[in-house]
């Protein structure tokens, strides 16, 4: 299948509204839909979603796209994961890259991806091996061959170089065992030596079950109780969650999901029963956990410590979870507890029953916030006040901002006017800076909007290219990020819908944005799409050769100054040419290899 038949088939497979209504809250405007912008804070929606142009586009921040620009753009993506995340998401086999840097990104993966599952291949055997301590241990914390085999425990020996030795056996050379985390390079050169070693071992995984990165508990005496893989290519661990490849299903079945700070919790969790248990990997939650938890439940049970810990990660967590759609509430263990001491005193019915406690989230942080600063005088009172309103300014909608106002006050017993009064200030300072600048290309302009239409008419159409190729239509575009991109496509031998779709999302998506809000706003209400598509190449040209003439007549004049006739002669000669080039403007016409459909009933691939 070709690359644009590959990209199309993906792309029609997810459609735009039901993956961007997975972590968006849309609501139904006429045939649109529209929604407070993911990408910005704002208090009026001006996100719009087209279900039959299968596009988005915000209209406050300029950013757009199909549904592939909307993955990376939200889960912060390039072209080629993003199109791979689509494609698993729908169920259809991935397709290798087609163009070099994308071969070589691709291939990369695959490397490290390969060292991981030989490494854990390795742990898996000497887990059972003859050293059984880390065997006795896992059955000791209550795992049963079962969990042990769930979750692909392994155990790393405690010399210095196993794992080097066997990977390089394997073929893998030390820089990639080192470029996957695993080996540790020694100072001033000369190989390396294993990073985990005398540890139990537990496989970092996608949803999918690529092992992606590893952690470990120490069996000795080693300072460092835990350790992670170091981040890598594949492994980002701000955006990973320990155990989501085991609870997925679970999660959606239960439709909640259950996070807790280590992955020896979450496995116990598992181990008692708790399937839906995910873990972060020593880190705060962050919004790319979140956002990753949203397409399996919109409900989330936070399990923390009940101390001061536990305080500023509900804060933390309060941020990120805020304009995100989510019913999140927090349980904490007993004083003294952690998850797997608690299940082991009480059982799964003392956990149950602790979980069944849980409050939501923005009352705990709240009640925590006033238990901590006595919250009976006002200065008390005042000072916690200021720990939660930057949370309340982080509120997109209007009505939730109102409504967070009254339940402050009403918990800090203030005046409603007094917390408005201090939240005011800032949010709107905030929001100010926090709307990205309108991207400047020319989006007013004739010129704009024929470059702009040129690109779109050829992603519809790429039975134009040859076309464009033999005119170097490029060459009519103003200087800019469009004219270099349409100059790489058009000196390729043949249309790549890759090459495409890779120059419209580079640079953050300016491109795409602004091709998306003038699909929507003009390009889609042409009924006539051939007419419009010769018109924009007469603009470009004609605009470009009344450039160069007022270029060559200026030279005309410069040289005439100088009385110099022989340059001033040459020069008119020049300018002569280009009136006569512009003359012929008009017979550049593409007429088309079939007859094209009325664009308005069409569903384009815009991004």
């Amino acid at each position: 299948m070709s690359d644009r038949g590959y990209i199309d088939r993906v792309r029609e497979a997810n459609d735009i509204v039901d993956y961007i209504g997975e972590v968006v809250k849309l609501r139904r405007a006429g045939s649109d839909y529209s929604a407070l912008c993911p990408f910005h804070d704002e208090k009026t929606p001006s996100f719009t979603v087209s279900p039959r142009k299968q596009i988005f586009h915000c209209f406050g921040c300029g950013v757009g796209g199909d549904v592939i620009a909307f993955a990376m753009r939200y889960d912060n993506l390039d072209f080629v994961p993003a199109l791979e995340a689509l494609a698993m998401r729908a169920g259809i086999p991935p397709q290798h890259p087609v163009t070099g840097a994308e071969q070589r990104a691709a291939a990369e993966r695959d490397q490290l991806l390969e060292v991981n599952r030989r490494a854990q291949a390795a742990f898996v055997r000497w887990l059972r091996g003859d050293d059984r301590k880390a065997l006795e241990y896992a059955r000791r914390r209550g795992l049963t061959d079962d969990l042990i085999d769930r979750f692909g425990l392994g155990y790393a020996p405690p010399a210095w170089d196993t794992l080097l030795r066997t990977l390089v056996a394997a073929g893998i050379s030390v820089g990639r065992a080192v470029a996957a985390g695993l080996i540790v390079p020694r100072q001033g050169g000369g190989g390396g030596y294993d990073r985990f070693r005398d540890r139990l071992t537990f496989p970092i995984r996608e949803p999918g079950g690529e092992v992606i990165a590893f952690g470990g508990r120490t069996l000795g005496v080693d300072q460092a109780k835990y350790l992670n893989s170091p981040e890598s290519l594949i492994f980002k661990k701000g955006e990973t969650l320990f155990g989501l490849d085991v609870s997925q299903h679970e999660i959606r079945g239960r439709d909640v999901a259950l996070c807790v700070e280590g992955y020896m919790d979450a496995i116990t969790l598992h181990a008692y029963g708790f399937g839906h248990t995910v873990a972060v990997l020593g880190t705060a939650l962050t919004r790319h956990h979140v956002r990753r938890l949203k397409r399996y439940s919109l409900n989330l049970l936070l399990l923390f410590d009940g101390d001061a810990a536990g305080l500023r990660a509900a804060l933390r967590a309060l941020e990120v979870t805020l304009n995100e759609g989510l019913s999140v509430r927090v349980a904490t263990l007993p004083q003294g507890h952690d998850p797997d001491s608690l299940l082991r005193d009480q059982g799964a019915g003392g956990m149950e029953v602790c979980l069944a406690t849980a409050a939501p989230l923005f009352e705990f942080a709240v009640r925590e916030l006033l238990a901590q600063t006595g919250g009976h005088d006002l200065a008390s009172r005042l000072k916690a006040l200021r720990e939660i309103l930057p949370v309340g300014r982080s509120l997109n909608d209007a009505a939730e901002q109102r409504l967070f106002v009254e339940h402050v006050a009403a918990a800090f017993d203030l005046p409603v006017e007094r917390v408005a009064e201090e939240i005011a200030p800032s949010s709107g300072k905030a929001r100010s800076s926090a709307v990205p600048r309108r991207p400047q290309t020319n989006a007013a302009s004739a010129l704009g909007e024929a470059a702009f239409g040129v690109v779109w008419f050829l992603s519809q159409h790429p039975e134009s290219f040859s076309f464009l190729q033999t005119h170097r239509v490029d060459n009519d575009f103003p200087p800019g990020p469009l004219r270099d991109l349409m100059g790489r496509l058009l000196s390729l031998e043949q249309f790549s819908r890759e090459a495409l779709e890779v120059g419209l999302h580079a640079e953050g998506g300016i491109l795409s944005g602004e091709l998306a809000r003038r699909v929507l706003s003009d390009f889609a209400q042409r009924t006539d799409l051939t007419a419009s598509f010769n018109d924009w190449l007469h603009t470009l040209r004609d605009r470009r050769l009344q450039r160069e003439m007022e270029e060559i007549a200026a030279r005309v004049r410069s040289a005439e100054a100088a009385g110099d006739d022989e340059r001033a002669r040459v020069e008119q000669k020049a300018l002569i040419l280009k009136r006569v080039a512009r003359k012929e403007v008009p017979s550049l016409i593409w007429r088309g290899e079939k007859k094209l459909a009325n664009l308005v009933d069409t569903k384009p691939n815009v991004d």
